[in-house]
């Protein structure tokens, strides 16, 4: 509980002095939150133009506007990007540094995400506000607050299982010299299988049962799928139990991973 309590406010401090160093690049993340935000609209109005011409898909337009005016928001709150950071740590030998500070590195690495998230929100949910006005005639909205709280609930998850699944790839540099094409691989599989790229609704229907359980679905198109589709109670009940299974399983796996390597790790000061 001590350790606890010590690690909440190291990340506390940490935050606030991420904000604080964060605020100097204003420009910056707002730029970086326009692109995010492109993309999916680009996608939106080919994919509206594809219906419009009378192209029959298993989802209408309603649910393909609520799905891509969303998007942006949720690739940003489950995003995460300390893989490539963590495994030059762990390389270059800068962990040493960190293995004498009150905190791990990891609580380094969530309170850098937790600041930048922050910022990003600040600045990108104008920008969805703007779209969600222009469409609003042609999206999904549910009207009872529990399907709100439900879609927090899966980002906040998601968010854990990407952020789970960077330290576990950030770790196999404890043995590997470069995981660099490593974390590409999966940057390019999690865009597929995540939604990020094209509406898991749009699969064939051969590819159902793996696309359904498969981990990525639960880092961005669960979530959305929440809100843009039409999940029936038990769907949505059995989806949560399966992203909280996941995030639970590779936290565990996350945990061992990093725990073995630190007993392995060897440099200057460790």
């Amino acid at each position: 509980m001590n350790t606890l309590m010590r690690n909440v406010r190291v990340l506390k401090r940490m935050t606030s002095a991420d904000l604080s160093q964060a605020m100097v690049y204003r420009g910056a993340w707002l730029l970086f939150m326009a692109a995010n935000i492109t993309v999916p609209i680009i996608s939106l109005l080919i994919w509206r133009t594809v219906i419009a011409n009378g192209a029959k898909l298993p989802i209408d337009e309603r649910y393909i506007t609520t799905y891509f005016v969303l998007l942006s928001f949720v690739t940003m709150a489950t995003s995460s990007w300390l893989t490539g950071f963590l495994a030059n740590d762990i390389r270059l030998g800068k962990l040493s540094s960190w293995m004498v500070r009150p905190a791990s590195l990891l609580v380094g690495f969530v309170a850098n995400n937790v600041t930048e998230k922050i910022l990003k929100t600040v600045a990108l949910v104008p920008m969805i506000g703007v779209l969600w006005w222009i469409f609003r005639d042609s999206m999904n909205i549910p009207a009872g607050v529990g399907r709100w709280l439900l879609f927090a609930v899966s980002v906040a998850l998601g968010a854990m299982l990407v952020f789970t699944i960077d330290i576990l790839i950030g770790s196999l540099a404890f043995w590997m010299d470069d995981v660099t094409a490593l974390a590409q691989a999966r940057t390019t599989i999690a865009n597929v299988l995540s939604g990020a790229v094209v509406p898991l609704a749009l699969m064939p229907d051969w590819s159902r049962g793996f696309v359904d359980f498969q981990p990525f679905r639960f880092t961005v198109s669960f979530p959305v799928e929440i809100v843009a589709g039409n999940l029936s109670s038990s769907d949505l009940l059995v989806g949560l139990a399966v992203q909280l299974g996941y995030v639970v399983v590779l936290g565990l796996f996350a945990r061992l991973v990093w725990t073995s390597g630190l007993k392995s790790y060897s440099a200057v000061g460790a």
